[in-house]
């Protein structure tokens, strides 16, 4: 363990343990770095979020970027989170990033968030949801895909490298607001349950006057869009609406819960301006009241759980389906017999990524994989604390929908249908919803027991 200590004249410094990657010393407060990249295609190629699209992208409304922030609390324990305008974070990408965010600065996993915005104008990247495209020319457009993973990576990076440099002290504020334009899809459509808030985490200069950067959430798709046109969707605006406000400053999204969430009405880039306007000035309304001071700790925690496949269809099926005339269900066929080659049978559960992050001893930063619905944001702030509980989807790994109980009983697209998309072999096994909260409460708990 390294211990960080300052030389701080006439001022007792004490020492207290308190878990990897973190030794407490008085008499210090946070500081923070930002930077933030473009990572927009330097040419044209397939977007992805939906099936439909049939040809690469044509233009652009508003560039896509990584973002991304880092934090260092009193103690000198770092916590980076990278924010990207991409529909998901691939499960390799993570891990390539995670490894050598360690390699180079000695930042555990636990310590590092990747967050999607979930935006449906992005690039397609080397992922699951990147195999629901007729290609016109498949070995083109992988070649591309692959092309800009990799150059993606090695800009996320380079951003991070930027953003640890530019660390200095800082004054760190939590609030929370609202904002009203997210709607609940499934049938019938705005009836069920939605999650309004707008988590905000002000970084400011020590003495409060310059706002250096913002990290805030909301639980809505990024799907007012759908065009061939590269954009941040809402998100995109709010954050460019920000730092418009905020000059100098780089403003973080991170994407709620809102896999069965959707902008409404939507289509057309004025309601996309309009959404991200209104999430802006809720953002901004938070800022602008008083706000309160998160102390200088950070403590992290990571896990992957095994979520288990419901009834397995035979082998026969999936080689049936390789051979047979629904593309979609050809594709998912196609990659889990290779699946099968190395494993021997074919798959029956999926790793799953669970993270907290605890800021100041009041907030617990919960990020959970995939798609994840809304009812797991109510439950786990009833159960945490509405004021206390941030909790993001769409993080460390995009695998699949995450449905609660409630959605897998019911079924359709967030509860079954989408699985097939994301070359999964069939819906998950009940008892997911138990299985992952379960887990949050632990890394919780162990955060807790950690700060006794």
């Amino acid at each position: 363990m390294n211990f960080k200590i300052s030389r701080i004249p006439l001022v007792l410094i004490i020492l207290i343990s308190v878990g990897t990657n973190t030794a407490y010393v008085m008499g210090e407060g946070w500081k923070a770095g930002f930077a933030k990249s473009v990572i927009t295609p330097e040419e044209f190629m397939f977007m992805s979020g939906y099936g439909s699209r049939d040809k690469p992208a044509n233009g652009k409304i508003l560039d896509v970027y990584v973002r991304v922030s880092v934090l260092e609390d009193e103690a000198g324990t770092e916590g980076v989170f990278i924010a990207l305008d991409l529909i998901s974070v691939p499960k390799k990408m993570a891990v390539a990033l995670t490894t050598a965010i360690n390699k180079k600065y000695g930042i555990p996993r636990a310590s590092v968030i990747l967050n999607s915005s979930h935006t449906h104008s992005a690039p397609a990247l080397d992922d699951r949801l990147s195999y629901i495209y007729k290609y016109p020319d498949p070995d083109a457009a992988w070649k591309q895909i692959y092309e800009y993973q990799a150059w993606l990576n090695k800009t996320v990076l380079e951003t991070v490298d930027r953003a640890v440099k530019d660390k200095k002290s800082a004054l760190v504020e939590s609030g929370q607001g609202t904002c009203r334009f997210a709607v609940n899809r499934r049938p019938p459509i705005g009836e069920g349950p939605y999650d309004h808030d707008v988590p905000v985490l002000k970084i400011s200069s020590t003495d409060g006057q310059k706002v250096r950067g913002l990290i805030y959430g909301y639980a809505c798709h990024c799907t007012v869009l759908s065009l061939f046109q590269w954009s941040g969707d809402y998100a995109g605006f709010s954050s460019k609406y920000l730092e418009e406000m905020y000059p100098g400053s780089v403003a973080l999204f991170f994407a709620g819960c809102g896999a069965d969430q959707n902008p409404l009405p939507r289509r057309t880039v004025e309601l996309a301006k309009k959404y991200g306007h209104m999430l802006a000035v809720s953002v901004d309304d938070v800022v602008n009241q008083k706000m309160k001071k998160v102390e200088p700790t950070l403590a992290t925690r990571f896990t992957e759980i095994d979520l288990a496949f419901d009834k397995l269809p035979p082998v026969e099926q999936f080689e049936a389906e390789a051979k047979g005339k629904n593309f979609h269900k050809r594709m998912r066929a196609i990659n889990i017999l290779k699946e099968v080659k190395v494993l021997g049978h074919v798959p029956t559960s999926r790793p799953y990524p669970v993270q907290v992050w605890n800021l100041g001893n009041d907030i617990n930063w919960i990020t959970l994989g995939g798609e994840v619905v809304v009812d797991y944001a109510i439950r786990l702030k009833k159960e945490l604390g509405k004021e206390k509980t941030w909790v993001a989807g769409y993080s460390n790994d995009g695998l699949a929908y995450i449905p609660s109980e409630r959605v897998l009983k019911e079924g359709g697209y967030e509860g079954a249908g989408a699985m097939v998309y994301y070359q999964q072999p069939t819906k998950w096994k009940a008892g997911l919803e138990d299985q992952i909260v379960d887990a949050v409460h632990k890394l919780v708990n162990s955060i807790t027991e950690q700060k006794k």
